[in-house]
């Protein structure tokens, strides 16, 4: 019985160390390992063109260019516009990969705020106010960023906790009862 109780605690121990050498070289790749410089920048220059990108029709028809591929839409601008907003998060995807700096997709989301205040608003069309809401869904952002990584903190604080109350050094504790080892 003794020895079946220290086999179970082993295991109960073990089990943590072993999802995380068994997971998917990828999520490894993403949750730990480190990059090189030169890839955090080129991953910073994704993300941040993510969200640039839904500005391409803007600058082409700022630069006079205009083209009679529409694949069947209106025009070549509301084309353009509609591939970016396609396009826009796989780029970001490749930027995440990249470990960019996160003050990078401030710049994606900033513009994809203002990008929903275009599409709701009620005329359509650029002015002042739309980058003031764009810049406060920055700031809203932001906070609950902070209060997601707070709370997770916080659940990673407690699941700890429970863990030490189930595994002392002194015995294994199950439902309360200490057992000898």
């Amino acid at each position: 019985m003794r020895l079946k109780l220290k086999e179970l605690i082993k295991k109960l121990k073990d089990q943590g160390h072993k999802v995380s050498k068994s997971t998917h070289p990828v999520f490894r790749l993403l949750s730990e390992e480190k990059v090189s410089f030169t890839a955090r920048i080129i991953g910073t220059v994704f993300v941040a063109l993510s969200g640039g990108l839904l500005y391409l029709d803007k600058l082409l028809v700022y630069l006079n260019f205009e083209s009679d591929v529409t694949f069947g839409f209106s025009n070549f601008s509301n084309f353009l516009w509609a591939f970016t907003q396609s396009i826009a998060p796989i780029f970001m995807l490749i930027g995440i990969y990249l470990k960019p700096h996160k003050s990078s997709f401030l710049i994606a989301v900033y513009c994809y705020g203002l990008q929903i205040f275009w599409i709701f608003g009620s005329n359509h069309s650029e002015n002042s106010m739309d980058h003031f809401f764009a810049f406060g869904f920055c700031i809203i952002f932001v906070i609950i960023v902070f209060f997601i990584k707070r709370l997770v903190v916080i659940l990673n604080k407690r699941q700890n906790q429970d863990q030490e109350w189930l595994f002392r050094s002194d015995g294994a504790t199950f439902f309360g009862q200490t057992v000898p080892l």
